[in-house]
Parts: structure tokens; C-alpha cells; sequence
């Protein structure tokens, strides 16, 4: 586990929409087309204070990244403080694996929860979906142990969500507010993680992507406050993405061979892409966000805070969703019952 320190960041970037960077045309008419019904329904979201869930069942299937096998998955709708739940059907037992940090395991580029003799890989988009959207109580039955791929993004699991419809329960969603500065970091690499107290019930996500002056990808900054609406209108669609170069060695390893160009974005040396278009010009660091959403959602919390990350992947995400679940003690109901 990477060494924690209480040291101070640093450094500011300014708030999302600073840098001006405007989606391209084909993906904004996408959204225009894709987002307009979806937001409507978002309306007002953001403000409740109780529980939600699924109104009715959701389905979407697909191969999943890393395997490619095919995998059918629906989300269920669940009793409040059931919290989410994932339950492998095409196992006898049908056991259940919570979404929980306490049952991550070690894997390479991805989430990897086990519990019960059960495994699921690849839950990052999917739990970054439902914290995105403020789904608080959900049961995801999935028919393999990799979650569907779809486009790499979570955006058509919010599609999904959002067409089933969501519930408010009774029961209040509480609100953790970060109250102390905590960093973890990987000093071998360059790579930290650290919570800030806020000054709102906010939750902001400040992402430094910078591989080097040697990789492919310009260095990006970029914050977001993390509202449903802004969840859905400028993180949801963000895709994964990984570098030509890596493309070989994680096929020999027996990942990602029926994947192309065409099914995530892929990086060229000179920093083009691969039979594919971005989204928009900081796609990347916006994805390293929805990756990180995911992952802290593992805490079992909702929080207030700032999040700022330099690099940070899955391993430091984990170890921050560890420290960020030992906080409990300081929860707040936030609002009033219905």
C-alpha cells in the first residue's frame, strides 16, 4: 500500500469550463440528439435529499473489455440502505459481491471486486454511473464475471438508468463532509491523491493527466463539481483509451484481442487517433475523472469535498475509497425525510 501523507498539494486548477474546449461537431449534435430527453429528466435531481433507486428494471448486455465475453447485466431496484450489490446469476449459488473497497482485489487497469468465492471485474463505469446519477440502492445481476464494455464510457449505462426511471425512497441519502487533508502517493512515479475539506455540500474533482514529455497525450487539467446534470452532460461520455504501444503486450497477455480502434480510443505516437474521433480535445482527463467517480464510490459513501489527483489510477483510487469509508463517524444526514 502506497505511503500517506499529509502534505498540501500545492496547486489549484481553475473550474471546469476555464479551458473553453468545445466537443467536436459529431459528438456534440450526438449529444444534442442523446442528452436533451435525458436532462429533462435530471431536472431537480440534484437537490434531493433521500434515497433513490430504479423505478423498474434496466437491461444492457455486451462483451466485456478485457475478456470479451459476453456478458447480459440488469439493474434491479432495492430496498433503501441495501447500497449497491452485484450478484453473478450464471453461478449456482448466485452469490452476491458488495460494492464495497473491502473486497477489492489486485488487477491490472481495472476494478476488481471478489466476495463470497465469486468474482466482477471491471465495475469502474458502472458504479460511476450510478454515483453520478445519485443511485443510491441497486441489485446488478450479471451473467459473467466482466461487466458489458459497451462504448467504454458509462454513458448508455445512465441511458439505461435514466430510461427506467428513478425512485425516491424514504430514507435519507447522508452526506460525509471531508474535514481533514489526506494525500496518498506513489513518490517512485509522480502519482498522488488527496481529499480537501470543502466549503459546500459539494463534491469537485480536480484531475492533472500528465504522462511525461514523452507519451502521446499533451498534459490536461481539468475540475468539475460532480452534479448529476454536469455528470451526465460532460463525464458520462468520456471513453477509455490506451496508447498503440500498449495495445500488443496487453493482447499477448490474452486482453482486449477482440477489440479495435473503433470500440475505445487508441493513441498513435504523434498523438492521433486510431480509426476513431474524440469527444472532446481533453477526453482523456475527463475519463481518469469518471474512472476515479467509480472507484471512490467503493467507499460505500456519499462525501462534500474536493478531490484533487495527480495521475492517480485505480490502485491509488482504491486506497483513497479505504481511507474515505474510515470517515463514517463523521456523517451528516443532510435535509429532511419525505
Amino acid at each position: 500500500m502506497p505511503d500517506k501523507s499529509l502534505t498540501a498539494a500545492g496547486r489549484h486548477v481553475p473550474a471546469a469550463g476555464f479551458f473553453g474546449l468545445v466537443p467536436t461537431l459529431a459528438w456534440n449534435t450526438f449529444r444534442t440528439c442523446n442528452f436533451r430527453g435525458a436532462l429533462r429528466m435530471l431536472t431537480g435531481i440534484s437537490s434531493d435529499v433521500n434515497q433513490r433507486t430504479l423505478a423498474r428494471p434496466a437491461v444492457i448486455a455486451g462483451p466485456g473489455l478485457f475478456h470479451g465475453v459476453d456478458c447480459r447485466l440488469r439493474l434491479l431496484p432495492a430496498a433503501e440502505n441495501t447500497g449497491i450489490i452485484f450478484r453473478r446469476v450464471d453461478l449456482a449459488a448466485r452469490p452476491e459481491i458488495p460494492a464495497n473497497v473491502r473486497y477489492v482485489i489486485p488487477g491490472s487497469r481495472r476494478t476488481i471486486l471478489s466476495a463470497n468465492g465469486a468474482t466482477v471485474e471491471t465495475t469502474e463505469h458502472l458504479m460511476s454511473a450510478l454515483a453520478g446519477l445519485q443511485v443510491d440502492n441497486c441489485v446488478v445481476e450479471i451473467s459473467a464475471r466482466e461487466l458489458p464494455a459497451v462504448d467504454g464510457s458509462s454513458l448508455p449505462f445512465c441511458e439505461a438508468i435514466l430510461e427506467a426511471g428513478l425512485n425516491q425512497q424514504s430514507a435519507l441519502r447522508r452526506t460525509t463532509s471531508i474535514s481533514e487533508l489526506q494525500r496518498i502517493s506513489e513518490p517512485s512515479n509522480g502519482q498522488w491523491i488527496e481529499c480537501i475539506p470543502g466549503y459546500s455540500e459539494d463534491l469537485v474533482i480536480d484531475y492533472l493527466l500528465d504522462y511525461g514529455p514523452e507519451s502521446p497525450l499533451p498534459s490536461q487539467s481539468w475540475a468539475i463539481q460532480v452534479t448529476p446534470e454536469l455528470y451526465m452532460s460532460e463525464i458520462a461520455g468520456s471513453r477509455t483509451f490506451v496508447m498503440a504501444a500498449e495495445v500488443e503486450a496487453l493482447q499477448a497477455a490474452g486482453f482486449g484481442r477482440h477489440l479495435t480502434g473503433r470500440d475505445l480510443v487508441v493513441f498513435e505516437k504523434d498523438g492521433s487517433v486510431i480509426d476513431n474521433r474524440l469527444r472532446w480535445p481533453n477526453e482523456p482527463v475527463r475519463h481518469k475523472i469518471l474512472d476515479c467517480i467509480g472507484d471512490l464510490a467503493l467507499s460505500g459513501l456519499n462525501f462534500s469535498g474536493r478531490i484533487v489527483a495527480r495521475r492517480s489510477g485505480h490502485k491509488l483510487n482504491h486506497v483513497m475509497a479505504e481511507f474515505l469509508s474510515t470517515i463514517e463517524n463523521n456523517r451528516t444526514a443532510v435535509g429532511r425525510a419525505a
